[in-house]
Protein backbone atom coordinates (compact mmCIF):
# COMPACT_ATOMS: atom_id res chain seq x y z
CA UNK A 1 0.00 0.00 0.00
CA UNK A 2 1.49 3.38 -0.98
CA UNK A 3 0.20 6.88 0.33
CA UNK A 4 -1.51 8.64 -2.14
CA UNK A 5 0.20 11.80 -4.06
CA UNK A 6 0.31 14.85 -2.77
CA UNK A 7 -1.58 17.91 -4.56
CA UNK A 8 1.02 20.10 -5.41
CA UNK A 9 1.50 23.88 -7.05
CA UNK A 10 1.54 24.39 -10.52
CA UNK A 11 4.87 23.54 -12.48
CA UNK A 12 5.03 26.76 -13.89
CA UNK A 13 5.33 28.42 -10.49
CA UNK A 14 8.29 29.45 -8.86
CA UNK A 15 8.65 27.75 -5.40
CA UNK A 16 10.81 30.49 -3.46
CA UNK A 17 11.73 28.05 -0.69
CA UNK A 18 13.80 25.88 -3.56
CA UNK A 19 15.12 29.66 -5.12
CA UNK A 20 15.95 30.41 -1.50
CA UNK A 21 17.63 27.32 -0.17
CA UNK A 22 19.58 27.50 -3.14
CA UNK A 23 21.03 30.87 -2.59
CA UNK A 24 21.38 29.69 1.25
CA UNK A 25 23.75 26.98 0.02
CA UNK A 26 25.85 29.42 -1.94
CA UNK A 27 25.77 32.37 -0.06
CA UNK A 28 29.44 32.03 0.64
CA UNK A 29 30.54 32.66 -3.24
CA UNK A 30 27.47 34.82 -3.31
CA UNK A 31 28.75 37.00 -0.66
CA UNK A 32 32.69 36.73 -1.56
CA UNK A 33 32.60 37.19 -5.72
CA UNK A 34 31.09 41.14 -5.81
CA UNK A 35 33.21 42.04 -2.78
CA UNK A 36 36.18 40.88 -4.31
CA UNK A 37 35.37 42.14 -7.90
CA UNK A 38 34.42 45.54 -6.09
CA UNK A 39 38.11 46.03 -4.49
CA UNK A 40 39.72 44.85 -7.51
CA UNK A 41 37.07 47.48 -9.04
CA UNK A 42 38.95 50.05 -6.92
CA UNK A 43 42.24 49.31 -6.82
CA UNK A 44 42.59 49.25 -10.73
CA UNK A 45 40.00 51.86 -11.00
CA UNK A 46 42.28 54.54 -8.53
CA UNK A 47 45.52 53.44 -10.93
CA UNK A 48 43.75 55.08 -13.82
CA UNK A 49 44.87 58.77 -15.21
CA UNK A 50 42.37 61.33 -14.00
CA UNK A 51 40.43 62.92 -16.85
CA UNK A 52 38.50 66.32 -16.60
CA UNK A 53 35.74 67.77 -18.21
CA UNK A 54 34.67 71.08 -19.11
CA UNK A 55 31.42 72.79 -20.78
CA UNK A 56 30.37 75.91 -22.77
CA UNK A 57 27.07 76.66 -24.20
CA UNK A 58 25.69 78.27 -27.11
CA UNK A 59 22.49 79.32 -28.33
CA UNK A 60 20.51 79.02 -31.35
CA UNK A 61 17.87 81.72 -32.54
CA UNK A 62 15.58 82.36 -34.56
CA UNK A 63 16.56 85.02 -37.76
CA UNK A 64 13.02 85.82 -38.32
CA UNK A 65 12.74 87.29 -34.75
CA UNK A 66 14.63 90.48 -35.69
CA UNK A 67 13.23 93.80 -36.17
CA UNK A 68 12.64 95.10 -39.89
CA UNK A 69 15.53 97.66 -40.04
CA UNK A 70 17.88 94.55 -39.18
CA UNK A 71 16.47 92.59 -41.82
CA UNK A 72 17.25 95.05 -44.50
CA UNK A 73 20.92 95.60 -43.07
CA UNK A 74 21.93 92.29 -41.52
CA UNK A 75 22.51 88.90 -43.46
CA UNK A 76 21.59 86.09 -41.32
CA UNK A 77 22.08 82.12 -41.95
CA UNK A 78 18.79 80.15 -42.34
CA UNK A 79 17.97 77.91 -39.16
CA UNK A 80 19.96 74.68 -38.61
CA UNK A 81 17.83 71.39 -39.10
CA UNK A 82 18.17 69.13 -36.13
CA UNK A 83 21.40 67.03 -35.32
CA UNK A 84 23.19 69.76 -38.19
CA UNK A 85 25.29 71.01 -34.85
CA UNK A 86 26.51 67.69 -33.76
CA UNK A 87 27.39 66.48 -36.88
CA UNK A 88 29.64 70.02 -37.86
CA UNK A 89 31.57 69.26 -34.90
CA UNK A 90 32.14 65.69 -35.84
CA UNK A 91 33.09 66.70 -39.20
CA UNK A 92 36.74 66.23 -40.43
CA UNK A 93 37.16 69.89 -40.96
CA UNK A 94 36.05 70.96 -37.39
CA UNK A 95 38.05 68.34 -35.74
CA UNK A 96 41.22 69.67 -37.97
CA UNK A 97 40.57 73.06 -37.42
CA UNK A 98 40.50 71.86 -33.48
CA UNK A 99 43.96 70.24 -33.55
CA UNK A 100 45.52 73.27 -34.77
CA UNK A 101 44.08 75.70 -32.32
CA UNK A 102 45.46 73.27 -29.71
CA UNK A 103 48.90 72.88 -31.43
CA UNK A 104 48.80 76.73 -31.13
CA UNK A 105 47.61 76.29 -27.66
CA UNK A 106 50.08 76.68 -24.30
CA UNK A 107 49.31 72.48 -23.57
CA UNK A 108 52.53 70.76 -23.28
CA UNK A 109 53.46 68.87 -26.21
CA UNK A 110 51.92 65.12 -24.74
CA UNK A 111 48.62 66.52 -23.83
CA UNK A 112 48.19 68.03 -27.68
CA UNK A 113 49.16 64.43 -29.02
CA UNK A 114 47.12 62.89 -26.72
CA UNK A 115 44.09 64.87 -27.75
CA UNK A 116 44.92 64.89 -30.89
CA UNK A 117 45.42 61.05 -31.62
CA UNK A 118 42.17 60.66 -29.76
CA UNK A 119 40.11 62.78 -31.93
CA UNK A 120 41.63 61.55 -34.91
CA UNK A 121 40.70 57.64 -33.64
CA UNK A 122 37.32 58.66 -33.09
CA UNK A 123 36.80 60.27 -36.50
CA UNK A 124 37.81 57.36 -38.23
CA UNK A 125 35.45 55.43 -35.95
CA UNK A 126 32.73 57.62 -35.89
CA UNK A 127 32.49 57.43 -32.04
CA UNK A 128 32.86 60.09 -29.89
CA UNK A 129 33.83 61.14 -26.53
CA UNK A 130 36.37 63.93 -26.07
CA UNK A 131 33.97 66.33 -27.39
CA UNK A 132 30.24 66.08 -27.52
CA UNK A 133 26.88 67.85 -27.70
CA UNK A 134 24.00 68.00 -25.60
CA UNK A 135 20.99 69.75 -27.26
CA UNK A 136 18.23 70.95 -25.25
CA UNK A 137 15.26 72.36 -28.84
CA UNK A 138 12.13 73.36 -28.93
CA UNK A 139 10.47 72.35 -32.40
CA UNK A 140 11.85 75.42 -34.36
CA UNK A 141 15.08 73.97 -33.41
CA UNK A 142 15.99 77.00 -30.79
CA UNK A 143 17.35 76.88 -27.86
CA UNK A 144 20.90 75.52 -25.79
CA UNK A 145 23.68 73.35 -27.08
CA UNK A 146 25.82 72.65 -24.43
CA UNK A 147 29.47 71.92 -25.53
CA UNK A 148 31.59 69.34 -23.71
CA UNK A 149 35.21 68.50 -23.75
CA UNK A 150 37.33 65.99 -21.95
CA UNK A 151 40.92 66.48 -20.98
CA UNK A 152 43.99 65.73 -19.13
CA UNK A 153 44.18 68.42 -17.20
CA UNK A 154 41.54 71.25 -16.40
CA UNK A 155 43.19 73.50 -18.39
CA UNK A 156 42.89 71.33 -21.31
CA UNK A 157 39.25 70.61 -20.88
CA UNK A 158 38.39 74.38 -21.26
CA UNK A 159 40.87 75.00 -23.92
CA UNK A 160 39.30 71.85 -25.72
CA UNK A 161 35.85 72.99 -25.23
CA UNK A 162 37.27 76.55 -26.28
CA UNK A 163 38.43 75.74 -29.42
CA UNK A 164 35.36 73.66 -30.19
CA UNK A 165 33.18 76.36 -29.53
CA UNK A 166 35.36 79.19 -31.75
CA UNK A 167 35.52 76.18 -34.55
CA UNK A 168 32.14 76.35 -34.77
CA UNK A 169 30.95 79.70 -34.70
CA UNK A 170 33.68 80.38 -37.11
CA UNK A 171 31.68 77.92 -39.17
CA UNK A 172 28.30 79.13 -38.69
CA UNK A 173 29.47 82.45 -39.51
CA UNK A 174 31.05 81.48 -42.59
CA UNK A 175 28.05 79.80 -44.00
CA UNK A 176 25.88 83.15 -43.42
CA UNK A 177 28.41 84.80 -45.69
CA UNK A 178 28.44 82.10 -48.30
CA UNK A 179 25.69 83.62 -50.92
CA UNK A 180 27.56 86.91 -50.58
CA UNK A 181 30.89 85.90 -50.91
CA UNK A 182 30.04 83.88 -54.10
CA UNK A 183 27.89 87.30 -55.73
CA UNK A 184 31.07 88.97 -54.61
CA UNK A 185 33.04 86.68 -56.60
CA UNK A 186 30.57 87.09 -59.70
CA UNK A 187 30.23 90.67 -59.38
CA UNK A 188 34.44 90.89 -59.69
CA UNK A 189 34.77 89.23 -62.80
CA UNK A 190 31.57 91.58 -64.24
CA UNK A 191 33.88 94.40 -62.97
CA UNK A 192 37.33 93.23 -64.46
CA UNK A 193 35.32 92.44 -68.28
CA UNK A 194 34.05 95.75 -68.34
CA UNK A 195 37.29 97.56 -67.36
CA UNK A 196 38.96 95.72 -70.20
CA UNK A 197 36.35 96.19 -72.54
CA UNK A 198 36.23 100.42 -71.05
CA UNK A 199 40.09 100.48 -71.89
CA UNK A 200 39.38 98.54 -75.78
CA UNK A 201 36.75 101.09 -76.74
CA UNK A 202 37.11 104.00 -78.49
CA UNK A 203 33.36 104.77 -79.26
CA UNK A 204 32.35 107.99 -76.83
CA UNK A 205 28.56 106.55 -76.78
CA UNK A 206 29.65 103.26 -75.97
CA UNK A 207 32.46 104.04 -73.84
CA UNK A 208 30.48 106.35 -71.97
CA UNK A 209 27.41 103.29 -72.02
CA UNK A 210 30.12 100.99 -70.65
CA UNK A 211 31.14 103.39 -67.34
CA UNK A 212 27.67 103.72 -66.27
CA UNK A 213 27.22 100.29 -66.15
CA UNK A 214 30.56 99.71 -63.76
CA UNK A 215 29.36 102.74 -61.72
CA UNK A 216 26.06 100.59 -61.10
CA UNK A 217 28.66 97.15 -60.81
CA UNK A 218 30.95 99.34 -58.17
CA UNK A 219 27.91 100.48 -55.78
CA UNK A 220 26.34 97.08 -56.13
CA UNK A 221 30.10 95.76 -55.01
CA UNK A 222 30.20 97.92 -52.57
CA UNK A 223 26.81 96.73 -51.23
CA UNK A 224 27.80 93.48 -50.85
CA UNK A 225 30.80 94.10 -49.05
CA UNK A 226 29.37 95.90 -46.31
CA UNK A 227 26.28 92.46 -46.33
CA UNK A 228 29.05 89.94 -46.05
CA UNK A 229 30.82 92.15 -43.46
CA UNK A 230 27.11 92.07 -41.35
CA UNK A 231 26.50 88.46 -42.21
CA UNK A 232 26.22 86.68 -38.62
CA UNK A 233 24.88 83.18 -38.25
CA UNK A 234 22.29 81.49 -35.93
CA UNK A 235 24.64 80.61 -33.66
CA UNK A 236 25.42 83.07 -30.34
CA UNK A 237 27.85 82.26 -27.52
CA UNK A 238 26.35 81.93 -23.94
CA UNK A 239 28.55 80.83 -21.49
CA UNK A 240 32.20 80.45 -21.41
CA UNK A 241 34.53 77.02 -20.49
CA UNK A 242 35.81 76.96 -17.25
CA UNK A 243 38.29 74.74 -15.97
CA UNK A 244 37.19 72.52 -13.43
CA UNK A 245 38.31 71.18 -10.20
CA UNK A 246 37.42 68.18 -10.10
CA UNK A 247 37.91 65.10 -12.60
CA UNK A 248 34.75 63.80 -14.08
CA UNK A 249 36.94 59.85 -14.19
CA UNK A 250 37.83 57.71 -12.59
CA UNK A 251 34.71 57.91 -9.31
CA UNK A 252 36.69 54.20 -7.61
CA UNK A 253 33.16 54.13 -5.50
CA UNK A 254 30.95 54.40 -7.80
CA UNK A 255 32.84 52.09 -10.14
CA UNK A 256 33.38 49.44 -7.29
CA UNK A 257 29.46 49.73 -6.22
CA UNK A 258 28.18 49.07 -10.18
CA UNK A 259 30.70 46.06 -10.36
CA UNK A 260 30.06 44.61 -7.23
CA UNK A 261 25.99 44.72 -8.15
CA UNK A 262 26.13 43.32 -11.22
CA UNK A 263 28.69 40.70 -10.73
CA UNK A 264 26.17 40.05 -7.90
CA UNK A 265 23.31 39.61 -10.37
CA UNK A 266 25.60 37.91 -12.52
CA UNK A 267 26.92 35.13 -10.07
CA UNK A 268 22.86 34.91 -8.77
CA UNK A 269 21.50 34.37 -11.85
CA UNK A 270 24.61 31.73 -12.59
CA UNK A 271 23.52 29.75 -9.53
CA UNK A 272 20.33 29.94 -10.12
CA UNK A 273 20.83 28.79 -13.59
CA UNK A 274 23.18 26.30 -12.39
CA UNK A 275 20.72 24.18 -10.34
CA UNK A 276 17.36 24.59 -12.24
CA UNK A 277 19.19 22.45 -14.63
CA UNK A 278 20.04 20.15 -11.76
CA UNK A 279 16.67 18.03 -12.42
CA UNK A 280 15.95 17.70 -8.05
CA UNK A 281 12.77 16.03 -7.01
CA UNK A 282 10.03 17.16 -6.41
CA UNK A 283 6.88 14.92 -6.17
CA UNK A 284 6.53 11.31 -6.83
CA UNK A 285 5.91 11.64 -10.26
CA UNK A 286 10.18 12.71 -10.90
CA UNK A 287 10.83 9.21 -8.88
CA UNK A 288 8.37 6.63 -11.09
CA UNK A 289 11.05 6.32 -13.90
CA UNK A 290 13.32 4.88 -11.31
CA UNK A 291 11.23 1.87 -10.75
CA UNK A 292 10.77 1.89 -6.37
CA UNK A 293 7.67 1.87 -4.88
CA UNK A 294 7.46 5.71 -2.64
CA UNK A 295 6.69 4.00 0.88
CA UNK A 296 5.67 7.46 2.50
CA UNK A 297 5.61 11.04 1.25
CA UNK A 298 6.70 13.03 5.18
CA UNK A 299 5.83 16.75 5.07
CA UNK A 300 8.07 19.86 6.45
CA UNK A 301 6.68 21.03 9.94
CA UNK A 302 6.32 24.18 11.40
CA UNK A 303 9.12 25.61 13.96
CA UNK A 304 6.64 25.56 16.48
CA UNK A 305 5.39 21.53 15.96
CA UNK A 306 9.27 20.93 16.75
CA UNK A 307 9.67 22.83 19.76
CA UNK A 308 9.25 19.49 21.72
CA UNK A 309 11.40 17.23 19.39
CA UNK A 310 10.67 15.74 16.19
CA UNK A 311 9.25 12.34 17.34
CA UNK A 312 6.54 14.44 19.96
CA UNK A 313 5.48 16.23 16.57
CA UNK A 314 5.25 12.45 14.40
CA UNK A 315 2.38 12.07 17.03
CA UNK A 316 -0.28 14.43 15.49
CA UNK A 317 -1.11 16.01 12.19
CA UNK A 318 0.11 14.98 8.56
CA UNK A 319 3.92 13.57 9.67
CA UNK A 320 1.31 11.02 11.77
CA UNK A 321 -0.11 9.75 9.04
CA UNK A 322 2.77 10.02 6.50
CA UNK A 323 4.23 7.74 9.02
CA UNK A 324 1.48 5.69 9.28
CA UNK A 325 1.26 4.99 5.67
CA UNK A 326 5.72 3.89 5.75
CA UNK A 327 4.58 1.33 8.48
CA UNK A 328 1.77 -0.09 6.78
CA UNK A 329 4.56 -0.43 3.83
CA UNK A 330 6.72 -1.80 5.10
CA UNK A 331 5.14 -4.21 6.89
CA UNK A 332 3.29 -5.28 3.76
CA UNK A 333 6.21 -6.08 2.14
CA UNK A 334 8.42 -7.76 4.79
CA UNK A 335 5.11 -9.95 5.65
CA UNK A 336 5.34 -12.12 8.85
CA UNK A 337 9.03 -13.43 9.10
CA UNK A 338 11.26 -13.21 11.80
CA UNK A 339 13.77 -10.78 12.54
CA UNK A 340 13.06 -8.40 9.75
CA UNK A 341 16.02 -6.56 8.79
CA UNK A 342 15.68 -3.03 7.22
CA UNK A 343 18.46 -0.44 6.62
CA UNK A 344 17.71 3.28 6.53
CA UNK A 345 20.20 5.33 4.34
CA UNK A 346 19.94 8.27 1.85
CA UNK A 347 22.22 9.93 -0.60
CA UNK A 348 23.71 12.89 1.40
CA UNK A 349 23.06 14.26 4.82
CA UNK A 350 20.81 15.82 5.82
CA UNK A 351 17.77 14.71 4.27
CA UNK A 352 16.13 12.98 7.28
CA UNK A 353 16.73 9.44 7.31
CA UNK A 354 17.63 9.38 11.14
CA UNK A 355 14.59 10.95 12.01
CA UNK A 356 12.31 8.78 9.75
CA UNK A 357 14.15 5.61 11.38
CA UNK A 358 13.05 7.02 14.70
CA UNK A 359 9.77 7.56 13.46
CA UNK A 360 9.32 4.27 11.91
CA UNK A 361 10.57 2.21 14.60
CA UNK A 362 8.16 4.48 17.17
CA UNK A 363 5.35 4.24 15.12
CA UNK A 364 5.95 0.06 14.90
CA UNK A 365 5.77 -0.03 18.59
CA UNK A 366 2.65 1.08 18.83
CA UNK A 367 1.48 -1.04 16.63
CA UNK A 368 2.49 -3.95 19.03
CA UNK A 369 6.13 -4.73 17.08
CA UNK A 370 9.06 -4.99 19.12
CA UNK A 371 11.72 -3.21 17.72
CA UNK A 372 15.34 -2.37 18.34
CA UNK A 373 17.17 0.77 16.51
CA UNK A 374 21.05 0.06 15.43
CA UNK A 375 23.14 3.58 15.09
CA UNK A 376 25.51 2.79 12.19
CA UNK A 377 26.57 6.05 11.53
CA UNK A 378 29.40 6.03 13.34
CA UNK A 379 31.01 9.12 12.18
CA UNK A 380 27.71 11.08 12.82
CA UNK A 381 25.91 9.59 15.18
CA UNK A 382 22.15 11.22 15.35
CA UNK A 383 19.65 8.58 17.42
CA UNK A 384 20.18 9.70 20.58
CA UNK A 385 19.51 13.22 19.76
CA UNK A 386 16.07 12.25 18.85
CA UNK A 387 15.47 9.94 21.20
CA UNK A 388 17.03 12.33 23.98
CA UNK A 389 16.26 8.60 26.54
CA UNK A 390 17.48 10.92 29.90
CA UNK A 391 15.21 9.00 32.12
CA UNK A 392 15.17 6.14 30.47
CA UNK A 393 17.87 3.02 31.59
CA UNK A 394 19.36 0.19 29.71
CA UNK A 395 18.96 -3.42 29.61
CA UNK A 396 20.94 -6.74 28.66
CA UNK A 397 20.35 -7.86 25.17
CA UNK A 398 19.05 -12.00 25.20
CA UNK A 399 22.92 -13.92 25.53
CA UNK A 400 24.39 -11.20 27.21
CA UNK A 401 26.92 -12.68 30.09
CA UNK A 402 25.34 -10.26 33.54
CA UNK A 403 28.71 -10.83 35.23
CA UNK A 404 30.57 -8.31 32.10
CA UNK A 405 30.46 -4.69 32.48
CA UNK A 406 27.86 -3.51 30.48
CA UNK A 407 28.89 -2.39 26.62
CA UNK A 408 26.32 0.49 25.84
CA UNK A 409 27.45 1.62 22.56
CA UNK A 410 27.73 -0.84 18.97
CA UNK A 411 31.44 0.38 19.36
CA UNK A 412 31.89 -1.28 22.99
CA UNK A 413 29.58 -3.96 21.55
CA UNK A 414 31.67 -4.89 19.04
CA UNK A 415 35.30 -5.09 21.15
CA UNK A 416 33.08 -6.94 23.84
CA UNK A 417 30.27 -8.39 21.95
CA UNK A 418 28.51 -10.88 25.06
CA UNK A 419 28.36 -7.88 27.36
CA UNK A 420 25.86 -6.05 24.77
CA UNK A 421 22.74 -3.64 26.31
CA UNK A 422 20.89 -2.16 24.67
CA UNK A 423 19.26 1.54 26.07
CA UNK A 424 14.87 1.19 26.78
CA UNK A 425 13.99 4.72 24.65
CA UNK A 426 10.31 4.01 24.23
CA UNK A 427 7.37 1.79 23.95
CA UNK A 428 8.61 -1.25 22.60
CA UNK A 429 11.86 0.53 21.44
CA UNK A 430 15.42 -0.40 22.38
CA UNK A 431 18.36 1.49 20.97
CA UNK A 432 21.92 0.51 20.17
CA UNK A 433 23.77 3.93 19.88
CA UNK A 434 26.82 4.80 18.26
CA UNK A 435 28.67 6.21 20.76
CA UNK A 436 31.49 8.59 20.29
CA UNK A 437 31.99 9.76 16.74
CA UNK A 438 34.62 8.64 14.94
CA UNK A 439 36.24 10.54 12.10
CA UNK A 440 39.07 8.04 11.00
CA UNK A 441 38.82 4.61 9.05
CA UNK A 442 37.91 2.61 12.00
CA UNK A 443 34.38 3.30 12.08
CA UNK A 444 34.02 2.04 8.25
CA UNK A 445 36.29 -1.14 9.23
CA UNK A 446 34.37 -2.12 12.27
CA UNK A 447 30.86 -2.38 9.91
CA UNK A 448 32.89 -4.29 7.30
CA UNK A 449 34.03 -7.28 9.49
CA UNK A 450 32.39 -10.76 8.66
CA UNK A 451 31.50 -10.95 12.58
CA UNK A 452 29.26 -7.90 11.99
CA UNK A 453 26.47 -10.45 10.42
CA UNK A 454 27.06 -12.72 13.01
CA UNK A 455 26.35 -9.84 15.81
CA UNK A 456 23.51 -8.93 14.23
CA UNK A 457 21.83 -12.14 14.44
CA UNK A 458 22.96 -12.15 18.40
CA UNK A 459 21.55 -8.42 18.67
CA UNK A 460 18.15 -9.46 16.28
CA UNK A 461 17.03 -12.01 18.91
CA UNK A 462 13.62 -11.27 20.81
CA UNK A 463 13.06 -8.69 17.89
CA UNK A 464 10.42 -7.97 15.28
CA UNK A 465 12.37 -5.20 13.39
CA UNK A 466 15.68 -4.34 13.61
CA UNK A 467 16.26 -0.48 11.98
CA UNK A 468 19.75 0.25 11.09
CA UNK A 469 20.49 3.88 10.54
CA UNK A 470 23.53 4.02 8.16
CA UNK A 471 25.25 7.00 7.00
CA UNK A 472 24.44 8.28 3.15
CA UNK A 473 25.37 6.34 0.48
CA UNK A 474 26.91 8.55 -1.63
CA UNK A 475 29.75 9.51 0.81
CA UNK A 476 30.45 6.06 2.36
CA UNK A 477 30.29 2.78 1.86
CA UNK A 478 29.30 1.72 4.94
CA UNK A 479 25.71 0.96 4.11
CA UNK A 480 26.57 -1.41 1.14
CA UNK A 481 28.68 -3.10 3.94
CA UNK A 482 25.66 -3.60 6.13
CA UNK A 483 22.84 -4.37 3.76
CA UNK A 484 23.83 -7.87 2.48
CA UNK A 485 22.76 -9.19 5.90
CA UNK A 486 19.41 -7.60 5.76
CA UNK A 487 16.11 -7.18 4.09
CA UNK A 488 16.94 -4.71 1.96
CA UNK A 489 17.25 -0.75 2.22
CA UNK A 490 15.15 1.80 1.94
CA UNK A 491 16.27 5.54 0.81
CA UNK A 492 15.16 8.70 2.33
CA UNK A 493 15.52 11.45 -0.42
CA UNK A 494 14.72 15.14 0.70
CA UNK A 495 12.00 16.58 -1.73
CA UNK A 496 13.28 19.89 -3.46
CA UNK A 497 16.81 19.45 -2.62
CA UNK A 498 18.11 16.20 -3.52
CA UNK A 499 18.47 16.14 -7.15
CA UNK A 500 17.15 13.10 -9.36
CA UNK A 501 20.55 11.92 -10.72
CA UNK A 502 22.40 11.53 -7.12
CA UNK A 503 19.32 8.90 -6.62
CA UNK A 504 19.87 7.43 -9.55
CA UNK A 505 23.76 7.19 -8.48
CA UNK A 506 22.41 5.73 -4.99
CA UNK A 507 20.39 2.95 -6.82
CA UNK A 508 23.51 1.96 -9.33
CA UNK A 509 25.82 1.58 -6.21
CA UNK A 510 23.79 -0.51 -4.62
CA UNK A 511 23.04 -2.98 -7.56
CA UNK A 512 26.65 -2.93 -8.20
CA UNK A 513 27.01 -4.19 -5.07
CA UNK A 514 24.20 -6.62 -4.96
CA UNK A 515 21.95 -5.07 -2.48
CA UNK A 516 18.08 -5.04 -2.67
CA UNK A 517 16.17 -1.74 -2.39
CA UNK A 518 12.79 -1.90 -1.03
CA UNK A 519 11.46 1.80 -1.76
CA UNK A 520 11.75 5.52 -1.67
CA UNK A 521 10.56 7.87 1.41
CA UNK A 522 9.93 10.87 0.02
CA UNK A 523 10.25 13.47 2.67
CA UNK A 524 10.05 17.08 3.68
CA UNK A 525 7.49 17.86 1.19
CA UNK A 526 5.89 21.22 1.20
CA UNK A 527 2.16 20.72 1.12
CA UNK A 528 -0.57 23.56 0.59
CA UNK A 529 -3.41 24.01 2.84
CA UNK A 530 -5.46 22.21 1.68
CA UNK A 531 -3.87 18.96 2.36
CA UNK A 532 -5.52 15.27 1.37
CA UNK A 533 -4.69 14.09 5.23
CA UNK A 534 -7.54 14.32 7.18
CA UNK A 535 -7.33 12.54 10.05
CA UNK A 536 -5.00 12.06 12.98
CA UNK A 537 -5.15 12.02 16.75
CA UNK A 538 -4.81 16.07 16.48
CA UNK A 539 -4.51 17.06 12.60
CA UNK A 540 -2.67 20.09 12.31
CA UNK A 541 -1.44 21.88 9.22
CA UNK A 542 2.36 21.77 8.22
CA UNK A 543 4.39 24.61 6.46
CA UNK A 544 7.76 24.66 4.83
CA UNK A 545 10.51 24.52 7.81
CA UNK A 546 12.88 22.43 7.80
CA UNK A 547 12.99 19.62 10.92
CA UNK A 548 15.75 20.70 13.57
CA UNK A 549 17.63 17.36 13.77
CA UNK A 550 19.75 16.65 10.49
CA UNK A 551 21.38 13.56 10.09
Amino acid sequence: MQSPPPRTANADQIDLRQVFGTLRRYAVPLALTPLVVAAATYVLSQQQAPLYESSASIIAVDPTAQNSLLKDTVLTAPPLPQGAVQEVLHSQNIVNNIINSLEKSSLSPEVIREISGDLKKELSANVFKRVEVRARLDPQQRGVYEISAQGETPEAARLLAETSVAALLAWDTARAKQGVTRSLESLQAQLKNLTERIESVDEPLERESLLSARGQLLQNLSQLVVLETAATGTLIPVADAVAPNRPVSPRPLRNAALAGLLSLFLVTGLVLLSDSLRRRVNGTEDLLPLGLPVLAQLPLLRRRHLAAGFLPAAHSGPLYEGIGFLRINVQSMLGNREHRRLVISSSYPGEGKSSTTAALAESLGAAGQKVLVIDADLRRPTQLKVWSPDRIGTHPLLGTDLTLPPATTVTEMFLRPDAAYATRVGTNVDLLPAGTPHRGDGAGGILSQPAFRTYLDRWAQGYDYVLIDTPPMLGLPDTLAVAPYTDGVILVVEGGKTRLNDVERSLQNARVANVKMLGIVLNKIARTSDTYYAYGPETTGAAPVLPAVRD
